[in-house]
């Protein structure tokens, strides 16, 4: 069992956790109050999501822990999750959250404490999920929210550019967000192997487009989550309105059929971006987008144990440095 006391070099915050369903029960679901109510009135059963699950990899072994946004500047030090991340917490969590409120397997908690060396699901960049600046190497360089890439662990075929360095002043993004109005931010962009993908926005800066970039990686936060077979499956927008689109990508049965055909020999570790548009700003619910894509195939990363161990040894990920990285 996990060390679960406060302060263990291990234990990370969550934001929910679905535990291993065995002997055909359902799993149990420990939700945290401040993404509760959200839960109870959005989450619903999907039969597709079960099949996005699957190619997206996110069944669990023992436990799989969904981690919440504590970075992000609009939100920083609030007790609020971005509305944006909890449309895609509910989308890929909604199944067994649904299955344990049947079951009488759903229990609420003020505070979720999990342990590192487990399967992870990070939503959010890195500029709103704070423990994913480990992994794909990210340190801030300025701002409250800006960030470079430092120490690369990995070398990854996309990661985003969300430096304010990087970015030209000019270069800005407007939507909404829902109990926030309209929202400016840098148009963070997604680099690709052989290019740029920047956000369309119309001549007000409004989104016109956004991107979503999915990794699934083993977690090397430790040596012991590599030796346990664990993963880490990340799901970043280059705004909220890309993240947000995890729950268009759960009901589209074309792009997930696309996407079943491509990852056939699932494997265990890729990356791919897909593209969101046809965006809708609403002031009650923000904007959201009505139509997603894959810009390209997925690209299949190599699977190999040294590479993992090596990344985890590069980047001193390991004991102490996984501590509280960030408050719960």
């Amino acid at each position: 069992m996990p060390d679960r006391r406060r302060g263990s070099s291990m234990d990370i915050s969550a934001v929910l956790t679905v535990a291993t369903q065995a002997a055909g029960a359902s799993g149990m679901v420990t939700v945290s109050t401040r993404a509760a109510r959200w839960m109870r009135t959005r989450a619903r059963f999907r039969d597709q999501a079960n099949v996005a699950r699957e190619l997206l990899g996110l069944h669990q072994s023992k436990l799989i822990a969904y981690r919440h946004d504590s970075k992000h500047v609009l939100y920083g030090g609030t007790e609020t999750l971005h509305p944006d991340n909890l449309h895609s917490l509910a989308a890929a969590s909604g199944n067994a959250y649904v299955a344990a409120q049947q079951a009488g397997r759903l229990r609420v908690e003020d505070e979720i404490l999990a342990h590192a060396a487990h399967d992870l699901v990070l939503i959010g960049s890195p500029t709103s999920e704070g423990l994913s600046r480990l992994p794909f190497g990210y340190a801030p360089d300025g701002g409250p929210d800006s960030l470079a890439v430092d120490q690369i662990p990995l070398d990854l075929p996309f990661r985003w550019v969300i430096s304010k360095n990087e970015i030209a002043d000019s270069a800005v993004a407007r939507r909404l967000v829902a109990g926030r109005s309209l929202v400016e931010r840098p148009n963070w962009r997604i680099a690709g192997p052989n290019r740029l993908y920047v956000p369309r926005v119309d001549e007000n800066g409004l989104l016109l487009e956004d991107y979503l970039l999915v990794a699934k990686v083993r977690n090397y936060l430790s040596q012991s989550a590599i030796d346990e077979g664990h993963f880490i499956v990340s799901f970043g927008g280059s705004h909220g309105t890309g993240t947000r689109a995890l729950e268009l990508l759960f009901k589209d049965r074309e792009v997930l059929s696309s996407i079943a055909d491509r990852l056939r020999q699932r494997p265990a570790a890729f990356q791919m971006l897909l593209r969101v548009s046809d965006v809708k700003h609403d002031r009650t619910v923000g904007s959201y987008a009505r139509k997603i894509e894959l810009v390209d195939d997925p690209i299949i990363l190599p699977d190999h144990d040294s590479i993992w161990r090596t990344a985890t040894a590069q980047r001193g990920i390991h004991g102490s440095s996984t501590a509280q990285p960030d408050p719960p």
